[in-house]
């Protein structure tokens, strides 16, 4: 059961992202209807990347105590950047709680995502949950991405507008 702080926080944020109708340059996300500590997404339109023309599905775990304990991160779709149903270790994740700042919400943290997911390999070297791929491979992923992602029931039952949504 999520704490009070919890839910407080949450309702804050799903009212806040209601404004823009969860949807924001590169990222749709949307709490699961009957999870609020479940929410999803979508990374899209990562022009003049590697990424360019994918459609990237994951979840966010948040915890029972958030905003005071960090949420965990997956993809789900194939990408070629992150392991796929695998938490991926970031500074705003639970992997890092020391490195956590309650402040940070969904939508900063996706961000920050995003970031990683769109750096230079280099720098993301054998961190939990990342993987090296060829920027051919991750071309082709993005090619694959949302034929990939329309025959997941998850993505379909939450995403059921994603054509209205990403074009």
């Amino acid at each position: 059961m999520a704490s009070k702080l919890c839910i407080k926080r949450l309702q804050k944020e799903i009212q806040m992202y209601k404004n823009e109708n969860f949807k924001y340059p590169n990222l749709i996300i949307r709490p699961k209807e009957d999870d609020i500590l479940t929410w999803y997404f979508i990374v899209y339109n990562l022009q003049d990347t590697p990424f360019e023309n994918g459609v990237y599905f994951g979840k966010i775990k948040l915890p029972t105590e958030y905003p005071l304990k960090p949420p965990d991160f997956y993809f789900i779709t194939p990408n070629g950047r992150f392991h796929t149903d695998k938490k991926i270790c970031t500074t705003f994740s639970s992997y890092h709680q020391d490195t956590y700042v309650s402040t940070w919400n969904i939508m900063s943290m996706m961000q920050g995502m995003i970031s990683f997911m769109t750096d230079p390999p280099s720098t993301l070297s054998n961190g939990i949950g990342y993987i090296d791929s060829t920027f051919e491979e991750k071309k082709q992923l993005a090619q694959d991405s949302l034929s990939w992602n329309i025959n997941n029931s998850t993505f379909i039952e939450i995403f059921y507008d994603y054509s209205q949504l990403i074009y």
